[in-house]
């Protein structure tokens, strides 16, 4: 029988919430220099034009997605160095 304990699965967490943080912030990095401006600016920008630019609405959503992923990932980290993690 192989055990182990609550603080090793902790960091396994860590490590893979860590990994995903990085990849999301890659991705936003990606936008933000293709577009040269915040994921909020496109929004605004998207919103307030009349012409339909379909890279930038597909870019949106790939990079919303990635904004929603990363504020849920970085919530996981805080709460796993919290130690807030119950193995069940």
């Amino acid at each position: 029988m192989v055990q182990v304990s609550k603080q090793t699965v902790q960091q396994w967490m860590l490590v893979d919430y860590l990994a995903q943080k990085h990849h999301f912030q890659d991705r936003i990095n990606q936008f933000e220099r293709k577009y040269g401006i915040t994921y909020t600016e496109l929004e605004q920008r998207i919103e307030t034009t009349h012409k339909d630019v379909y890279e930038e609405w597909d870019d949106s959503i790939s990079w919303g997605a990635a904004v929603d992923m990363l504020a849920d990932v970085m919530t996981s980290i805080r709460e796993i160095e919290a130690g807030s993690i119950e193995i069940i």
